[in-house]
């Protein structure tokens, strides 16, 4: 027992004294072969070989004779040839339902029989071709459609083209689309002045010779960051606290199109979450540090949130609604020089719960 004692404490001083190594998970190509047919599912059974290649109603292209690549390479230059009917359309129409919140192929992950037809096949075959011109550029293709008469459109309603296409299939106004959940945290932090632009690093996981995860002691980490929400740590077991309760996508599955769900949590979420608190706070500092005067620090707050002049109603409604904060405060044990700024923080928390700043309209 003493021996074995005296190994682990050995074992603990080395982990502790060996340098820290970053790892990397990459695939290494093994024996290059052709697969064999298995006889009922049985690996024992081999039945006969059979050549790499591509589904026949794909194009039924095979690997060269001789060709000792994994197929990799292969596979990627035939899923970007420009002769491949499917890829340049299915990224396009993923890119378009993006913008309009639904596709021009409503079933974004089948375009099979079983999917639906286009609504606009000419557009889809444009789009698409513009893509390869591009040499594959999505920046083209994302300008090219918010440049569009179709993306520019206002979601106003019209009785006669109502009655005639009920579901806006025809794009004869824009269907307003709620913001997904990494649109709401970084326009959040964009407008507090807090959106950091730079690319993610590396998340600040404990070493791995600290970890002492099991079935009942999981990983439930969250790392917060100024950064992009595309770069947040999304782990399977357990969803970052915004995406869960903003519909994010599923990290278990492919999640060809997204729910946009309208629930109290979500407002319960805007108005007491400590990360919109802070966001609405650092937004009342940079609009007290912009501007001087009420109207204007309104005024202001109201085109950095929503991209437009405060109406002389709204600025009306604020100012009553900043005094009458300003009057509650003094009940608190704040300092009277903080009052103007947890003031206007109330409100930029109610102007993130509305509907103007959630939903492209």
């Amino acid at each position: 027992e003493a021996e074995t004692k005296e190994v682990r404490a050995k074992i603990a001083e080395l982990n502790q004294s060996a340098p820290k190594v970053d790892k990397a998970y990459a695939v290494v190509d093994g024996r290059v072969a052709n697969a064999r047919l298995h006889r009922k599912g049985d690996p024992k059974s081999l039945g006969d070989e059979v050549p790499r290649g591509f589904l026949t109603i794909l194009g039924g292209q095979q690997v060269p004779d001789g060709n000792q690549s994994s197929g990799r390479d292969y596979l990627a230059r035939w899923i970007t040839d420009p002769a491949n009917p499917l890829t340049a359309r299915v990224i396009v129409n993923r890119m378009w339902e993006y913008h309009f919140g639904k596709g021009i192929v409503a079933t974004p992950n089948d375009f099979g029989a079983r999917g639906q037809v286009p609504t606009h096949p000419e557009l889809l075959d444009f789009l698409a071709s513009r893509l390869i011109e591009s040499k594959w550029s999505m920046k083209a293709i994302h300008r090219l459609i918010v440049t569009s008469r179709a993306y520019q459109l206002s979601s106003s309603s019209d009785k006669q083209n109502a009655v005639l296409d009920v579901g806006n299939s025809y794009l004869w106004r824009f269907d307003r689309r709620r913001l997904s959940a990494e649109e709401i945290r970084d326009a959040m932090l964009a407008v507090s002045g807090q959106l950091d632009t730079t690319v993610g690093l590396a998340h600040p996981f404990a070493p791995e010779r600290e970890w002492k995860y099991t079935q009942h002691n999981q990983f439930f980490g969250v790392y917060e960051t100024k950064r992009r929400s595309v770069y947040l740590m999304q782990q399977r077991l357990k969803k970052h606290p915004l995406m869960e309760v903003f519909d994010g996508p599923d990290t278990n599955s492919s999640t060809p199109y997204r729910s946009a769900t309208v629930t109290p949590v979500q407002a319960l979420y805007l108005m007491n979450d400590p990360f919109v608190h802070e966001q609405a706070d650092l937004f009342a500092v940079r609009v007290g540090m912009a501007v001087e005067g009420l109207p204007e620090r309104i005024d202001f707050a109201y085109k950095q949130a929503l991209g437009r002049h405060a109406t002389p109603q709204e600025q009306q409604l604020a100012v009553v609604y900043l005094k009458k904060m300003r009057m509650d405060l003094k009940e608190t044990n704040l300092k009277e020089e903080e009052y103007t700024r947890k003031a206007l923080a109330s409100l930029f928390r109610v102007i993130f719960s509305s509907n103007e700043f959630l939903y492209v309209d």
